[in-house]
């Protein structure tokens, strides 16, 4: 009965070797997964769609720096928006959603993390990341004067991580809008069944728990997201509106997915960040 044994020892020894590989290929490989920055794009500027802006360096730890676009809004109020973009592309790829802000009236500072477009080279990561957002907030208060009342922090998709940590860093903000956001990227990642089956908090070397974050968090709050949205679903916008303190809102725009929540939010979106951001905050 040698050869069924054989077959059986290769029946578990097979699927475990294979079970391990993948385990080890995604852990080594978790970074590039959570933050595949482009290659390749196309140099545009907000001067392509006719706005006036800033192109500036934010200083960076390290002597790196952060590739941003400084958007001086219509108002004299002072109000800034600083928006961070998602991990799929780069600042040269976010004239869209730099229109829209650009639409609700004030300042805008949107920024590249290092490892992505023009900023500095290094491999992204949760450290990494808020230490950019550290920089950008700093380089908003002290080089452009904005009192940190008037800062409003975005975050869409993974920027929801490093603007909600933030948030529960600065009470004083003006307010914090989050779309598209998760409760934590471990919950995003058992949202995939073939990711699911590994000890994902244990692999996980990057974890954004901005359910955790968002209870210390004293500005007014906005979330908003799609609800047929498959990477970070709905309830987690969900959960995290219920862990948030008043004065908080939600905002579900029906039929919307992941990667076309500004598109298909359209005016009934752009009104509901105009009141937020607007005149009365």
């Amino acid at each position: 009965m040698k050869w069924t044994t054989s077959i059986a020892v290769r029946l578990v020894v097979y699927p475990v070797l294979a079970y391990s590989a993948v385990g080890v290929g995604l852990y080594l490989g978790q970074a590039k997964l959570l933050f595949p920055a482009p290659e390749t794009f196309e140099r545009l500027t907000p001067a392509n769609i006719g706005i006036r802006y800033e192109d500036v360096r934010v200083p960076a730890p390290g002597n790196g720096w952060l590739h941003a676009w400084w958007i001086p809004g219509e108002e004299a109020a002072g109000k800034t928006i600083l928006a961070f973009h998602g991990n799929g592309y780069v600042l040269e790829e976010s004239l869209p959603e730099a229109s829209e802000l650009h639409k609700i009236g004030p300042h805008l500072l949107l920024v590249d993390y290092r490892g992505y477009g023009s900023s500095s080279k290094v491999m992204p990561s949760e450290a990494t990341v808020n230490e950019d957002a550290d920089a950008a907030f700093e380089w908003i208060v002290r080089r452009k004067g904005v009192a940190e009342g008037n800062v409003f922090l975005l975050g869409r998709s993974i920027g929801s991580g490093p603007a909600t940590y933030l948030a529960a860093e600065h009470a004083a903000i003006a307010g914090l809008i989050l779309e598209s956001p998760f409760t934590s990227i471990d919950d995003a990642a058992k949202e995939s069944w073939s990711v699911r089956i590994f000890p994902v908090r244990l692999m996980l070397q990057t974890h954004f728990d901005n359910w955790s974050k968002i209870g210390r968090v004293r500005a007014p709050v906005l979330i908003v997201a799609g609800t047929a949205d498959t990477l970070t679903p709905a309830w987690m916008a969900q959960r995290l509106y219920e862990r948030s303190k008043q004065p908080k809102q939600i905002y579900l725009v029906r039929g919307a997915g992941h990667n076309d929540l500004v598109e298909a939010g359209g005016e009934g979106l752009a009104e509901m960040l105009r009141r937020f951001v607007g005149p009365g905050r």
